[in-house]
């Protein structure tokens, strides 16, 4: 974590600071530069867990590479030449590669984003609090669900302290009650009957994990012929069982880190209806929360 951490630190500043600090020969080179570097920015703003290092700093990226583009343009050595010079061909051919590879990965990334036909309107089950999406969206890049048939719209929400952080700090990942959201209250997305709950394991203390119970502590909602599925609670904080009616007012347990996960957060998906009292084992509906297709890095 901490070295992906200081990855999205850094990658972004030197970036900027090529952009910021450099005399470029002439326009062309500037301006290919700025653009290449733009889209790789832009490729790292969509898939990136900025939450590792801070949300806030993935806000600031835009007027960054703005202010770094405008150092640059004012140093030019040589604005009234805008062609290539021959000696600046290999650096232009590295700007269209960073051009074409990383705009194409963003456009596979940036499709992901569209709302897909069918979405079924679920309300937040979580309140009060601030919280932001890790895995998310139509796209495998920005969710790490989408080829699993029954959570292809899967979303995983983390909590975020007031640093814009999932966690208070590094060092201290391994402490279950450092993470924003560990404990948070749960209600349910829709009006329903609850039809399995499992609240029998344990919390576990990262890096642990349990492959074999995948969802972990969780529960299954019908809501109007739909399953919900929300997994990784906390132990012993279900308020639920099977045959529950409930409503969005209805709380239902407690985030916590249970099944396979790699840190506390909620897991929540819309499946078609299986076999009863199993779960995974329908297809993957499209869902909104509050009326909104939320993706990677979208706040709650």
């Amino acid at each position: 974590m901490l070295l992906n951490a200081l990855a999205l630190f850094f990658i972004p500043l030197l970036l900027l600071g090529v952009l910021a600090f450099r005399r470029f020969p002439n326009l062309t080179h500037w301006a290919g530069s700025v653009l290449a570097f733009a889209i790789t920015l832009f490729f790292l703003w969509l898939v990136a867990r900025w939450d590792i290092l801070s949300m806030y700093y993935r806000m600031l990226l835009p007027p960054m590479l703005l202010a770094a583009a405008y150092l640059g343009f004012v140093k030019i050595r040589a604005p009234e030449k805008p062609w290539p010079l021959p000696a600046n061909i290999g650096t232009h051919i590295v700007s269209i590669a960073l051009i074409i590879i990383m705009g194409g990965a963003s456009w596979k990334a940036f499709e992901g984003y569209a709302e897909p036909a069918g979405a079924i309107g679920l309300v937040s089950p979580l309140r009060d609090a601030n919280f932001v999406v890790l895995h998310g969206g139509a796209s495998p890049l920005i969710n790490g669900h989408y080829w699993v048939a029954s959570q292809k719209y899967a979303l995983d929400i983390l909590g975020q302290d007031k640093l814009g952080r999932s966690a208070t700090a590094f060092a201290s990942r391994e402490a279950l009650d450092s993470f924003a959201i560990f404990a948070s209250p749960l209600y349910s997305p829709c009006n329903g009957t609850v039809e399995i709950t499992v609240d029998s394991f344990e919390d576990q203390v990262p890096p642990l994990t349990d492959k074999e119970n995948l969802a972990g502590n969780h529960i299954l909602i019908v809501c109007e012929g739909v399953e919900v599925v929300m997994a990784h609670l906390q132990k012993d904080s279900l308020k639920v069982q099977p045959g529950d009616a409930v409503t969005t007012q209805t709380m239902l347990a407690n985030i916590g880190n249970t099944g396979n996960t790699s840190e506390p957060h909620l897991h929540i998906h819309v499946e078609s209806r299986g076999e009863p009292s199993r779960i995974l084992d329908g297809k993957s509906i499209p869902f909104t929360l509050d009326g909104k297709f939320l993706v990677r890095g979208n706040r709650l």
